[in-house]
């Protein structure tokens, strides 16, 4: 069994030589530095692409006052393009889960299809 290999889970970008290297400039410069530089570049490494996902998920994970300004087409539009990303690497790599993992995912999934029935739809459309 691998030493990185945790709970059964193969080793993933998180945790590997890159993701420490690029944590620790992000300690060092700040998250900003590192998302200035890499809107700079036109290809991003998969380690830069999970880290503006998980930087992504803490901003838009936040409950203030910031996010209330902004405009819900463009969040929306946001958040659609990191369901394609994760839909584009889910694909590709066909990952085996564990069980806790997929219910995890299945879970969050559910929470997040409210609106798609058509039941939920019905009732938005009448308010």
């Amino acid at each position: 069994m691998d030493d990185l290999e945790l709970f059964g889970i193969s080793p993933t970008i998180v945790g590997s030589k890159e993701w420490e290297e690029l944590i620790d400039k992000e300690q060092e410069f700040g998250p900003e530095f590192i998302l200035d530089e890499l809107l700079e570049k036109r290809n991003w490494s998969n380690v830069e692409i999970a880290w503006v996902l998980k930087r992504m998920m803490f901003f838009y994970g936040k409950k203030d006052a910031l996010l209330t300004k902004a405009p819900i087409d463009r969040i929306m539009l946001n958040l659609a393009d990191v369901l394609r990303v994760f839909y584009l690497l889910i694909d590709y790599t066909n990952p085996e889960l564990d069980d806790n993992m997929r219910s995890y995912i299945s879970t969050k999934l559910a929470d997040a299809t409210w609106g798609i029935n058509s039941r939920t739809r019905n009732y938005l459309t009448k308010l």
